[in-house]
C-alpha cells in the first residue's frame, strides 16, 4: 500500500461534508432573519457555530459565524495533516504555509497600521498550520522584531526564513517592501523543497508557482493603473512562476489595464479575464478583477480532486475545495452583515 492510498479514502471520505453547490442557492433564496446561521445549524459546521453562538449571542451571530469557519477549517486541515505519512504530509504543509503567510502578513498590516486584533482576526482565515490563538499572539506583539520572533516559537519550517526577511525590513517598515520580502522568502523556499521529476512533488510545484503568477500579475496591473500614462519602469517580481519574464515585461509597458487585460488574454488567465472584464468596466476596480483572476487558481486546483484519484491530486484537491467553500461561507456571512442584495452575494461566490 503506498502512502496516499489510506489518506486518500480518509480524504474522500472527508469531501461528503463539503456542502453542495445547492446549499447556496438555498440561502440565497431564503428568508428570515438568519439564513446563514440557520442553514450552518443543519449542516456539517452545526458544532462550532453553536459553540461560538453560546459564547457570543444570538445579537453577534455574523461574527459567531466567521468565528466557527475560522475553528472549523483550521480544525479540518489540522486533521488532514494528522492523519497524512510523512511525506504526504510534508507536501501539503508546502501548500498550507501559503495561507500562514498571507496571514503573517494580514497580521502585519494590522500592526503598521494600529488595528485592534478584532480587525486583524477579520482579515485571517488560519488555514494554515497557524492557529488563530497564533495569529493572535503575534498581533499582539509590541513591535515587528518580537513578530517576527514570536514566528519561530511555534519551530514551523518556514518561519526563521519569514523571520530573517521580515528583520530585513523592519527599520523601514514600508508595507510594500515588507510583502515583497515575506513572498519572495516564502516562494523561494518552499519552491527549493521540491524536485520536478517527481510527479506529487510537481503538482505542489505548478500550485506554488501559479500563485507567483497570481501575486505577480497583480502587482504590475497595480504599477499600471498608477503609472496613468508615464513611462514604463520596472515591476519587482516576486519569483518565478508559470508566466514566462518576457510576458510579464509586456504586461509592465502596457500603457492602460485594458491592454494588460489584453496580454493576459493570451495565457492560462483568459477565462478570468474574459468573465472579469465587464464587471471591471463597470467599476474600474481592480480588486474586482482579482477575484475573477483568483477564480482561476481555485478552479484548476479544485478539478485535480475530479480528475486524478491517485497520489497528491486528491488532499490537494480537497484543501482548495474546502478553502473555496470557507470563503464563499465567509463573504455569505459579511454579505448578510452589510444587507447586501442576493444577486450581489450571488456575483461574489465562486461554486466549483
Amino acid at each position: 500500500m503506498s502512502d496516499y492510498d489510506y489518506l486518500n479514502a480518509r480524504i474522500r471520505g472527508m469531501s461528503t461534508a463539503l456542502l453542495p453547490r445547492g446549499f447556496f442557492e438555498q440561502v440565497l433564496a431564503a428568508t428570515g432573519e438568519h439564513p446563514l446561521l440557520d442553514a450552518l445549524l443543519a449542516s456539517p459546521y452545526a458544532e462550532e457555530v453553536r459553540a461560538e453562538l453560546a459564547e457570543r449571542g444570538e445579537a453577534r451571530a455574523a461574527l459567531a459565524v466567521e468565528a466557527a469557519l475560522r475553528r472549523n477549517a483550521h480544525a479540518t486541515f489540522a486533521k488532514v495533516l494528522a492523519i497524512a505519512p510523512p511525506e504526504p504530509r510534508r507536501l501539503l504543509s508546502l501548500q498550507l504555509n501559503r495561507w500562514d503567510v498571507a496571514n503573517v502578513l494580514a497580521v502585519i498590516r494590522g500592526r503598521l497600521a494600529g488595528a485592534g486584533p478584532r480587525e486583524v482576526l477579520a482579515a485571517v482565515l488560519p488555514f494554515g498550520e497557524l492557529a488563530e490563538v497564533q495569529l493572535v499572539e503575534l498581533a499582539a506583539e509590541p513591535d515587528l522584531e518580537s513578530l517576527a520572533d514570536g514566528l519561530t516559537t511555534w519551530k514551523h519550517a518556514f518561519a526563521f526564513v519569514l523571520r530573517r526577511a521580515i528583520r530585513e525590513c523592519d527599520a523601514q517598515a514600508d508595507p510594500c517592501a515588507l510583502e515583497r520580502a515575506v513572498y519572495r522568502a516564502y516562494f523561494g523556499w518552499s519552491l527549493a523543497q521540491l524536485r520536478e521529476d517527481d510527479e506529487n512533488q510537481a503538482m505542489v510545484r505548478e500550485s506554488i508557482q501559479r500563485h507567483i503568477d497570481l501575486v505577480n500579475v497583480l502587482a504590475i496591473l497595480a504599477i499600471v493603473r498608477d503609472r496613468e500614462g508615464d513611462e514604463a519602469e520596472n515591476a519587482e517580481t516576486f519569483g518565478r512562476g508559470s508566466l514566462g519574464e518576457k510576458l510579464l515585461r509586456e504586461l509592465v509597458a502596457s500603457d492602460s489595464l485594458e491592454a494588460s487585460f489584453e496580454t493576459l488574454d493570451g495565457t492560462y488567465l483568459a477565462p478570468g479575464i474574459e468573465k472579469g472584464i465587464l464587471a471591471f468596466g463597470q467599476t474600474q476596480s481592480l480588486a474586482v478583477m482579482e477575484r475573477y483572476l483568483e477564480a482561476v487558481i481555485v478552479e484548476r486546483a479544485c478539478r485535480r480532486f475530479r480528475e486524478d484519484m491517485l497520489g497528491m491530486a486528491v488532499p490537494l484537491g480537497f484543501v482548495w475545495r474546502k478553502y473555496n467553500e470557507v470563503a464563499n461561507l465567509r463573504m455569505l456571512a459579511r454579505g448578510a452583515m452589510y444587507r447586501m442584495p442576493p444577486n450581489a452575494m450571488r456575483e461574489g461566490l465562486l461554486l466549483v
